[in-house]
């Protein structure tokens, strides 16, 4: 009997995800993305899951790419004002609201993963390992300088010698 492993329902739950999101229209999306937006900033917070959906649908480019066409495909700078029709302005703001929300969340990660590697920098470099370290470069340092005294000294005192007995 097959057993499921947590890594095949991760996979899975991605592939659903992933599923759900090809398969719906870009404006129903991006209704959901503002209706996460909202929710968070009203009431403060969201699901763990819609939390983690909004995390995977940032970086899914085929979503930004079809919300991107699709602000363009709306919200159109040549469209004659008169041809504009509510709905077409309704779905363009949408669409650029759940898109310009995506690229907050997407910079609030990348701003957390930078601090995340500097500050695990910081504790490396602030390790007792660390400095161990660079005890043992300097010791080694010193011995090498040493050394390159000692064979100055000596090539100094042979050409001493050397014209001493020249004398």
């Amino acid at each position: 009997m097959w057993k499921e492993s947590s890594e095949s329902r991760k996979i899975m739950k991605l592939y659903e995800i992933f599923e759900g999101v090809s398969f719906q229209s870009i404006v129903s999306i991006a209704e959901k993305i503002v209706g996460l937006k909202s929710k968070a900033k009203f009431d403060g917070q969201i699901s763990d899951a819609d939390w983690q959906w909004l995390r995977l649908t940032c970086e899914n480019q085929n979503v930004i790419s079809k919300l991107s066409r699709a602000v363009s495909t709306y919200i159109t700078p040549t469209m004659n004002y008169n041809d504009v029709q509510d709905e077409f302005m309704r779905s363009g703001g949408t669409c650029a609201e759940a898109l310009n929300y995506l690229e907050e969340i997407r910079q609030e990660l990348n701003y957390e993963a930078e601090t995340k590697i500097l500050q695990a920098t910081d504790e490396v470099l602030q390790s007792e390992e660390m400095a161990q370290i660079a005890q043992q470069q300097a010791y080694i340092d010193l011995q090498n300088s040493y050394t390159q005294a000692t064979n100055d000294n000596a090539e100094l005192v042979t050409k001493l010698a050397n014209s001493a007995t020249d004398i």
